[in-house]
C-alpha cells in the first residue's frame, strides 16, 4: 500500500485521463461453423458463470450440429465477459487460459482489453463498482428479461492510470478477492453442515438416522 501511495503522490501532477471502455479493447470475433467440420467446443452460456465468486462452472461440450444459436463469440485468454441479459446481476468473468478458444453466448459483452493501455484485471474490478451498476440500471433497456446493447457497456468511461498504478491496484484487489471467494466457500460449507447435522429422522433408532450420524462423524474432520 505504501509503494502505491507513492505512486499516487507523483501522479498528482498529472491528469488521469478517462475512456470509453470501446477505445481501450477490441471485439471478439465470431465462429464460422460451417468451417468448423467435428471440432467440438466448450460452451459459456449465461448460467456458466457464477455471479458470486466471477468464476466459470459448469459448460457444455458443442459442435456444429448442437450448437445453440447463440454460441457464437470466440473468446481468448483474459477477456472480460460481461453478461448483457439481466445486466444488473452484474454476471462478469475473467476467461483463464483453459477456455481460450471457446465459445461464449452472445448474451455477454466480450471485451478483449489492449494490453498496452490497461490491465484485464484492473478493468475486471471497474465493472464490479457500484458506479458501473448505477450506469447499467439507468442505460438497460426494460422488459420482462431487461438487457443492455453491447455498445451502451462500450460506452461507459473508467479511469486509465499508468499500467504501473494498475498493476499495484489489481494487486490489492485481488487479496480482496481471494478472501472474499474464501468466505463464501465457508458460508457454503456451513449450509452443508447445518442441513446435515440438524435434519433428524423421527424415528431415531432408524437406519436413517444411523446413517446421517455416521455422515457427519465422518465429514467433520473436514472443518478447518
Amino acid at each position: 500500500m505504501s509503494r502505491l501511495k507513492a505512486l499516487l503522490r507523483d501522479l498528482d501532477a498529472k491528469k488521469v485521463v478517462f475512456q470509453h471502455i470501446g477505445d481501450v479493447s477490441i471485439r471478439s470475433s465470431n465462429i464460422r461453423w460451417a468451417n468448423t467440420g467435428d471440432d467440438e467446443y466448450q460452451y459459456i452460456d449465461l448460467s456458466s458463470v457464477d455471479r458470486l465468486t466471477g468464476r466459470i462452472g459448469e459448460t457444455a461440450t458443442i459442435n456444429s450440429g448442437n450448437a445453440p444459436s447463440r454460441a457464437q463469440q470466440i473468446v481468448k485468454a483474459g477477456d472480460v465477459i460481461f453478461a448483457t441479459t439481466r445486466p444488473t446481476q452484474m454476471r462478469w468473468a475473467i476467461i483463464p487460459p483453459e477456455f481460450d478458444g471457446q465459445i461464449a453466448s452472445t448474451g455477454y459483452c466480450v471485451i478483449r482489453p489492449k494490453q498496452e493501455i490497461i490491465h484485464t484485471n484492473f478493468l475486471a474490478h471497474l465493472l464490479g463498482t457500484e458506479h458501473f451498476k448505477k450506469y447499467i440500471e439507468e442505460k438497460q433497456v426494460p422488459g420482462n428479461y431487461p438487457s443492455i446493447p453491447d455498445g451502451r457497456v462500450r460506452e461507459y468511461k473508467i479511469p486509465v492510470p499508468p499500467l504501473e498504478i494498475q498493476q499495484e491496484i489489481v494487486a490489492i484487489l485481488d487479496r480482496f478477492t481471494k478472501l472474499e471467494a474464501e468466505l463464501e466457500a465457508r458460508r457454503r460449507q456451513y449450509g452443508h453442515y447445518r442441513d446435515t447435522l440438524l435434519s433428524f429422522p423421527e424415528d431415531t433408532g432408524s437406519e436413517a438416522s444411523k446413517q446421517a450420524s455416521k455422515q457427519a462423524s465422518n465429514e467433520d474432520t473436514d472443518l478447518g
